[in-house]
C-alpha cells in the first residue's frame, strides 16, 4: 500500500486462473448475461497510457468505482505520466492522480480530472465461490462490448496457508486485462489481469473493495515510475501463477527477476526447479532445488525435487533415498509414492517396488489404472504370481481392452495352471487383436501341451488350421497332437496332409515314421525315416529309427548301413551300439559283435552283460 493512502487489508488473496475453453461470447444471449449487459455496460471503461516519450506503457479496461475513481490493473500505470480513459459511449478523460495502490495485487486507483457519467458497478465477494460456479466478464474492445462466459473449475495454492488461486474455464485475451468477473448475483468477484499468453487469472473483489478511495492521491505526472513485473512484488505474483497455471517457461523469467532482488528466500527456488524440470532442464532443475533445501533445510518438496531429478538421470539409489527422506519428512504427494516405486523397480527391489505401488493405488490417485498396471508387474518380477493376478484384475476393471495387461494374465494364470481361465484370456486378446490370433492360439496349445492336456488344446490347433489351411506347420501340430492323444490312424493322415503341402517338411517325416512305427506298419516307418535321414543326414536318431525298422522286419543286411551310420555320428550312444551288434549277432558276424561289446562295456554295463550272454 502507498503510505497512508490506504486501509490495511487481511484477506486471502485469491487469484483467478483462466483456461482457453470457452469462446468469446459478444451479446450473449443467456438472462444472466443480458441482466450484465443491460446494467453494468457503462461502469466499463478503456485506458491508455504513455511514457514521457509518448510510448505506450499500459492499455486494456478497467472498472468504475464512482464516476471518478477507477480501478485498473498498476502494471498499465506503472511507468506512464499520462493515461486516458474512454467510456463505453466513447467519451474521453485524462487520468489525474494516482489515488492508491495495491502492489500485491497489481491494482491501482485512479481519479479522472472529469466526470464521463460512469454508472458504478456494485462489489460482491468472492467467498463461498465453489467448483462449478458460472461466472462471466465484462469488457470492452475496439469500441465494442464482450461479455465472455466461463466456470469455476476450482483452488490452487499461491503460498501455503497465505494465498491461493481460483481457477476456471474463460477464454480472454490481453485487452480484456482490468475486466471484472461477475459470479452468479451479477455481482463483481473479482478483476481480471491478462499478462502474456497463458497466464491469465484474477483478482478478488475484497482487494478492490480495500483500496482506499478517500485520499487525494499524486498526480500521475510526478508519480514515482517502475517497471511492476521488475519489483519483487510484480514478479512473484505473475511467475507464482505462472507456476501454477503450468506456464513453466513464463514462470521462470519471472522468477529469475525475483531470486535476484530476494535471493534469500526458498520457496521462488522451490517453483524454479519444478519448472525447469518440466522443461527437461535437469541441471538448473536440481541446482534451484539444492538452493531451496540450503535456505529451507530438511524441506520436503526440494529432497523430492533433488530426488525426482537423480531418477531421470538414472542415479536410482540416491533417488530412492532422497524420495524416502522427502517423505519421512512430511511430504504429502500421491506422485512421489509412484516414482519412488519406480526407482526401487529399476534397483530390481521388486519388494519396495510393489509396496511404494501399492501405497500409489491406495491413495487413488487420478491415473490409477498405471498404478495397477505396475504393481502387477512387480508382484510378477518379485514371483508373488497370486497378487499380480489380482492386481492385472484390477487394472482390467478400468481399461479392460488393454492388451499387455491381459496377456500378461493370461501368462500368469497358465504358469498358476489356472488354465481354463488363462484360456479365456487368449480367446479375449484374439477378440480385442484379431490380427496376432495364430500367436494367441498357439500359446494356447503350447499352454495345454505342457500340461499334457492335448485334448483341451485340439481346439486351438484346429482354429489356426481355419484361419490359415495352407500352413503345414498348424496341420503339423494337430497330427503331433493326435498322435500325443494317440489316435494313430488320425495322426498319420494328418502328418501326410502336411507333407501334400510341405514335401520335405523334415520333422514330419520323422513323426510320421514314429507313428507308423506305432500301428506296426514297419515298412513304411523305415520308409520315412529313410526320407528324414536324406532331409538330415547329420541326426543320428533317424538313422537309428530307420535300422530298427528293419530290424522288425528282420531285414538285418538293410538294418546294417543304418546303424552303422548312427553310431559313426553318434559312437558313444549305448542303445545304437547295442542294436548294431544285434544286427551283427542275426548276420552270423559275431567277431564284429564282439568288437561292439567291447565298446559296450565301456558305455553300459548293463547291455554290456545282456550282449554277451547272446554272443556264441
Amino acid at each position: 500500500m502507498e503510505g497512508g493512502m490506504m486501509r490495511k487489508y487481511y484477506h486471502f488473496l485469491l487469484v483467478i486462473v483462466f483456461f482457453s475453453v470457452m469462446a468469446v461470447q459478444v451479446y450473449s444471449q443467456e438472462q444472466p448475461s443480458e441482466e450484465i449487459l443491460s446494467q453494468y455496460a457503462s461502469g466499463v471503461v478503456t485506458i491508455l497510457a504513455w511514457d514521457n516519450n509518448k510510448n505506450t506503457v499500459g492499455e486494456g479496461c478497467g472498472l468504475a468505482l464512482t464516476d471518478s475513481l477507477i480501478v485498473v490493473p498498476y502494471n498499465f500505470i506503472s511507468q506512464a505520466t499520462e493515461a486516458e480513459i474512454t467510456s463505453s459511449s466513447g467519451k474521453k478523460s485524462r487520468v489525474e492522480a494516482l489515488v492508491a495502490v495495491d502492489r500485491l495485487y497489481n491494482l491501482a486507483l485512479v481519479r479522472l480530472k472529469g466526470k464521463l457519467d460512469l454508472k458504478p458497478v456494485p462489489l460482491g465477494t468472492s467467498e463461498g465461490l465453489t467448483t462449478g460456479a458460472r461466472l462471466a466478464t465484462l469488457s470492452e474492445i475496439n469500441g465494442q462490448i464482450i461479455i465472455t462466459s466461463g466456470e469455476m473449475r476450482g483452488w490452487l495454492e499461491l503460498t501455503k496457508g497465505k494465498t491461493q488461486v481460483m481457477a476456471i474455464s474463460m477464454s480472454l485475451d490481453k485487452p480484456a486485462s482490468g475486466s471484472p468477473i461477475f459470479g452468479a448475483k451479477n455481482e463483481v468477484v473479482g478483476l481480471a489481469l491478462v499478462l502474456e499468453a497463458g497466464v491469465k487469472f484474477g483478482v478478488p473483489v475484497e482487494s478492490l473493495s480495500a483500496l482506499d478511495r478517500t485520499g487525494r492521491g499524486r498526480e500521475l505526472k510526478s508519480s514515482p515510475k517502475e517497471a511492476y513485473f521488475e519489483t519483487p512484488e510484480g514478479s512473484f505474483l505473475a511467475g507464482k501463477a505462472a507456476c501454477q497455471l503450468n506456464e513453466p517457461a513464463a514462470a521462470i523469467r519471472f522468477f529469475e527477476k525475483y531470486v535476484k532482488l530476494r535471493p534469500d528466500e526458498g520457496e521462488p527456488y522451490l517453483c524454479l526447479g519444478r519448472c525447469y524440470y518440466q522443461l527437461s532442464d535437469y541441471t538448473h532443475s536440481y541446482s534451484s532445488y539444492s538452493r531451496a533445501l540450503q535456505l529451507i533445510p530438511d524441506d520436503p518438496q526440494a529432497l523430492y525435487g533433488l530426488g525426482l531429478n537423480l531418477l531421470r538421470q538414472k542415479n536410482f539409489k540416491e533417488a530412492a533415498e532422497l524420495m524416502e527422506k522427502a517423505l519421512a519428512s512430511g511430504l504429502v504427494s500421491k506422485e512421489a509414492f509412484f516414482e519412488l516405486a519406480s526407482a526401487y523397480e529399476e534397483l530390481q527391489a521388486y519388494g519396495q517396488a510393489a509396496g511404494y505401488y501399492l501405497k500409489y493405488v491406495e491413495s487413488q490417485p487420478e491415473h490409477v489404472w498405471n498404478g495397477w498396471f505396475k504393481l502387477a508387474q512387480a508382484y510378477q518380477k518379485n514371483s508373488e504370481t497370486e497378487k499380480a493376478i489380482e492386481a492385472y484384475r484390477q487394472a482390467l476393471k478400468l481399461r479392460p481392452e488393454d492388451i499387455n495387461s491381459n496377456y500378461n494374465l493370461a501368462l500368469l494364470l497358465a504358469a498358476n495352471k489356472q488354465y481354463t481361465e488363462a484360456e479365456q484370456s487368449y480367446k479375449k486378446l484374439i477378440e480385442l487383436n484379431p490380427r496376432d490370433a495364430l500367436f494367441y492360439y498357439n500359446q494356447i496349445i503350447q499352454m495345454y501341451d505342457q500340461a499334457g492336456q492335448y485334448e483341451q488344446a485340439l481346439e486351438s490347433v484346429k482354429k489356426i488350421i481355419e484361419l490359415n489351411p495352407k500352413s503345414e506347420v498348424a496341420v503339423y501340430n494337430l497330427g503331433i497332437m493326435y498322435y500325443k492323444l494317440n489316435r494313430l490312424e488320425e495322426a498319420a493322415k494328418t502328418l501326410n496332409d502336411c507333407l501334400a503341402l510341405k514335401n520335405d517338411y523334415t520333422s514330419a517325416w520323422y513323426n510320421l515314421g514314429l507313428v507308423y512305427g506305432k500301428l506296426g506298419r514297419h515298412q513304411e516307418a523305415a520308409e520315412a525315416f529313410k526320407k528324414y535321414t536324406t532331409l538330415a543326414p547329420e541326426d543320428p536318431s533317424g538313422w537309428l529309427n530307420c535300422g530298427l525298422e528293419y530290424m522288425l522286419l528282420k531285414n538285418f543286411e538293410q538294418a546294417l548301413p543304418f546303424l552303422e551310420k548312427s553310431v559313426q555320428l553318434k559312437p558313444d550312444d549305448p542303445m545304437a551300439q547295442y542294436n548294431l551288434a544285434i544286427v551283427f549277432i542275426n548276420l552270423n558276424d559275431n567277431y564284429s559283435a564282439r568288437e561292439v561289446l567291447k565298446i559296450l562295456q565301456r558305455l553300459d554295463r548293463n547291455l554290456a552283460d545282456r550282449l554277451s550272454r547272446l554272443i556264441k
